[in-house]
């Protein structure tokens, strides 16, 4: 061996440990989300800023696929398919407590009186505790909580202004026991049925209404086979962003920090837009002179709500819900 090939090799060889004691480059990251409702809906405006938020920090080195306006399924089939990672990345609304019932407490009326209440409870200690029951639970990682928002009432018998005018009401409700004992206890005739579903059962009078945040209302077309909407701001809903616990895991330490971050700030973005649409459409659904817009007697529902907070408790966990009141109410 001459000098020049015995110095190349002595380099390369040097060249060769640097090389693997230097970490490995993580994979690009790859993803697949989806979700049940059409462009411009908050949970979808939520995704698409998520994944937008992802492209900027991590450019070529992320990928994805977002089949949005329920593509792949209704939300019963994005329940499943997030849990066994079919899909990724998923927007869950109400139908979190099938998974966890600790996200009943969402389901006690009347606690939040606005988003300032709701960020108390979502964004602190609680927001934790709830984080950790869903990965402990379900085999999801919470990245962060958005909105779906405050519902309101509609339906096609007359304007809900007490729990009285509930006498006889067939109301849509999501997959929520608690939703369904709300609304047993307010005197409706609660009934469960995919979201997909619910304009043609409007349409058809199968049901004679339903509640849900005025977004969803307006971007599904609601409003127009419907005659009254109450607004109650009974019950908020957060959009519970979540990730495949084993997807998540598979991500290096920068990839996970990338991926709260997005999610963070697209869930804070789309809490205010979820605030501002409120205000407008509620203008413009009571100047377009289609549907009548009520207020609810507040305190007629509060009295009639005061055995509910004892039944969430029971099935979300008495402390928990004890401490969600706590600080609602701060």
């Amino acid at each position: 061996m001459n000098r020049a090939t015995f110095a190349r090799s002595i380099f390369a060889a040097a060249l060769g440990t640097v090389l693997l004691g230097m970490p490995a480059f993580a994979a690009p990251l790859k993803m697949r989300m989806a979700g049940d409702s059409p462009q411009g809906a908050l949970d979808t405006v939520l995704m698409q800023t998520f994944a937008d938020n992802l492209k900027a920090k991590l450019g070529a080195d992320f990928e994805y696929e977002f089949f949005h306006s329920g593509a792949l399924g209704d939300e019963n089939v994005h329940m499943q398919q997030i849990r066994t990672g079919q899909i990724d990345v998923y927007p869950m609304g109400s139908d979190a407590v099938g998974l966890d019932k600790s996200w009943s407490v969402f389901d006690m009326p009347f606690i939040f009186k606005d988003r300032a209440a709701v960020a108390k409870v979502v964004d602190g200690e609680i927001g934790e505790r709830l984080r950790t029951s869903m990965r402990e639970r379900a085999g999801l990682e919470v990245l962060a909580f958005g909105e779906i928002g405050f519902r309101q009432i509609t339906n096609n018998v007359r304007a809900v202004k007490t729990p009285a005018d509930f006498k006889g009401m067939k109301i849509r409700v999501p997959g929520s026991p608690t939703r369904v004992l709300m609304f047993k206890t307010l005197g409706a005739s609660p009934m469960n049925m995919s979201f997909s579903e619910v304009y043609l059962a409007l349409q058809s009078g199968t049901i004679d209404g339903q509640e849900n945040p005025l977004d969803d209302i307006v971007i599904r077309s609601i409003h127009e086979v419907q005659k009254h909407i109450s607004i109650s701001n009974h019950v908020y809903t957060p959009c519970t962003l979540v990730m495949n616990l084993k997807k998540y895991e598979s991500l290096s330490d920068a990839q996970k920090t990338a991926v709260k971050e997005a999610a963070l700030d697209a869930a804070k973005k789309v809490r205010e837009m979820g605030a501002a649409k409120d205000a407008d459409l509620v203008v413009k659904l009571r100047d377009s002179g289609k549907i009548t817009v009520s207020e609810i007697d507040l305190e007629s529902f509060k009295q009639k709500s005061e055995p509910l907070y004892a039944a969430v408790g029971k099935i979300a966990g008495e402390q928990l819900a004890k401490d969600v009141l706590a600080a609602a109410a701060q």
